[in-house]
């Protein structure tokens, strides 16, 4: 992957220090940087040795192969675009834009352009993540029946500022809910499937700003799951907790840590036994998986050329997962992704969450039964 030239729009911003890292991982080389602040980019454009551009048509004159955008969210659309037009594959910041109808025509211009067009979303790589959409798409949980997610960004109101365009409108186009919330929000449709509808609402509690620093939101699914989200920058809770339920079993994940419960029987099944109608279902807790990842997996993926994240080819719904296929996996085990890299561009990862949403955990014959009854029971029993 050496080789590949790089240009990069809003170099003075915060985030781009991220990006660098990820750019020295698989031996691209700049070769150009602009940004509307020249005194703050100037250092930028000194460290790399290469030009520094205020204009974005000039900047686009350089040859060059991707383009990275990381300037304001407001302005996404407009630089994605002029950079599709000129010939160059673009990695857009989170959020991909403000508007839905910005984000479809940017679509349809990569597709017009024949370009990819991606977003940074690079939290999916986190290894306990992975593990987690891993044993969903086995039917680890069943029929999902429940969703909830819990996400703090603590932050001083000093913070929006620390950039103008911060907490405003017009300069952000949104709080919480566009900017740290993207990735949270992300990875509950990631491992959960996209929503079918959302009632929610935003609140401006503590910080002094324009837009909202907490939001609070009923979910559902389209098989009938439930759930709820909060996000807020002006509370101080778990960074993050994402809770799975289903009628075979739960997850429960956390930044670097995954908790796993699998109940002895397809929740239906009990609803349906003649025991004691007061006794709860028997569940057993599995071992937790640590996790690792963000920038720093994304970097060592993509220098040792391979994805990222895990590439599965669907299967059909009536394959049966076997019991060994569902015990977790070592954090430290690596990915055998292909080596061309992931192939996500925008429309991928707009499209993907609802295509892989957790499938129904198959009726299990006797002999299967027997199988996951031993494969469930505690060690030492």
């Amino acid at each position: 992957m050496s080789g590949l030239r790089v240009v990069v729009i809003g170099a003075g911003a915060h985030i781009f220090p991220s990006h660098q890292r990820g750019l020295r991982a698989i031996g691209a080389e700049i070769v150009g940087v602009q940004d509307i602040d020249l005194g703050r980019a100037r250092p930028v454009a000194d460290e790399l040795g290469c030009p520094l551009r205020e204009d974005i048509a000039q900047l686009l004159q350089t040859p060059a192969d991707l383009a990275v955008i990381v300037t304001p969210h407001p302005v996404h659309a407009e630089h994605a675009t002029a950079c599709l037009r000129a010939g160059l594959h673009v990695l857009v910041e989170k959020p991909i834009a403000v508007e839905v109808a910005e984000a479809d025509a940017m679509l349809r211009e990569a597709e017009r352009c024949r370009r990819l067009l991606c977003v940074a979303f690079q939290q999916r790589t986190r290894s306990e993540v992975q593990e987690a959409r891993r044993l969903i798409q086995l039917g680890f949980l069943g029929d999902l029946q429940r969703a909830d997610l819990l996400a703090t960004w603590p932050r001083r109101s000093s913070y929006f500022g620390t950039a103008p365009w911060r907490g405003t409108w017009r300069g952000e186009g949104g709080g919480v809910l566009i900017n740290q919330g993207q990735h949270d929000l992300d990875l509950l449709c990631y491992l959960a499937g996209m929503p079918s509808r959302v009632v929610g609402s935003t609140r401006t509690r503590v910080h002094p700003i324009e837009t909202e620093d907490t939001v609070a939101a009923l979910v559902e699914w389209p098989r009938g799951a439930v759930g709820s989200i909060h996000l807020s920058t002006a509370e101080a809770d778990e960074a993050e907790r994402i809770e799975l339920t289903g009628t075979a079993g739960r997850l429960r994940l956390l930044r670097g840590h995954l908790e796993l419960f699998r109940n002895e029987v397809d929740f239906r099944e009990y609803a349906a036994s003649t025991d004691n109608p007061y006794a709860p279902p028997s569940t057993h807790r599995l071992a937790p998986v640590s996790g690792a990842g963000g920038v720093t997996r994304t970097c060592t993926a993509i220098s040792s050329e391979r994805s990222p994240v895990r590439v599965r080819r669907s299967r059909p719904a009536t394959r049966q997962p076997s019991p060994s296929s569902l015990r977790t996996r070592s954090p430290t085990r690596r990915s055998r992704g292909p080596k061309s890299g992931c192939r996500s561009t925008a429309a991928h990862t707009a499209t993907s969450s609802a295509r892989s949403a957790p499938r129904v955990w198959p009726r299990d014959d006797a002999r299967t039964k027997e199988r996951t009854a031993r494969w469930l029971r505690p060690s030492g029993s």
